[in-house]
């Protein structure tokens, strides 16, 4: 039985890298998506006020007017640029590099040296990591993006399953501290 307790945190471990793989994937199709996304709305901006610049000058004025509109409501719902957290874009690169090297960091440390500290640290990691990616399937089911929340929510079980296996970690009685 004592086996078996040895193998949570290597468990727990590789569910943090699956899920780290997953949230790294996840992150880049979005920023791919919103980059895409403002691309076309560039492109969707431009057309309608070259075309009424064909029509009469009160036309044109007319149409600059709604396309100018039409592109700032579109940009505020689909930019995922100004959405923060805690004052902190959760899609930027750089953080996505960060969380990416903190939790292999945090998983090779479960693998080399499971104590009773670290358990406890990579089971808050966990909790947070599930609550975020919990927060993460709600801005894609209200985006209707149902690769991204079906990614998100695979990324969320992941850390749950992490969670628990540090936790059981702890139950039987894990490494010292």
């Amino acid at each position: 039985m004592q086996r078996y307790r040895d193998r949570l945190p290597i468990v727990a471990a590789a569910l943090l890298v699956a899920a780290t793989i997953l949230f790294v994937v996840g992150t880049t199709i979005e920023r791919s998506q919103a980059s895409t996304g403002e691309g076309q709305e560039t492109t969707t901006v431009e057309r309608p006020a070259g075309e009424a610049g064909e029509h009469n000058e009160a036309e044109a004025t007319q149409g600059e007017a709604t396309t100018t509109a039409e592109g700032t409501g579109e940009h505020s719902s689909t930019g995922e640029s100004g959405k923060k957290l805690f004052g902190i874009n959760p899609e930027s690169a750089g953080l996505t590099t960060v969380v990416a090297v903190l939790s292999l960091l945090l998983a090779a440390l479960l693998v080399v040296r499971p104590g009773k500290g670290l358990l406890v640290a990579v089971v808050v990691v966990g909790l947070v990591f599930a609550a975020l990616d919990g927060r993460e399937v709600l801005h894609q089911a209200n985006e209707t993006n149902t690769g991204l929340l079906v990614l998100a929510l695979i990324t969320g079980l992941l850390h749950l399953g992490v969670a628990l296996g540090a936790g059981a970690g702890l139950r039987t009685g894990g490494a010292p501290l």
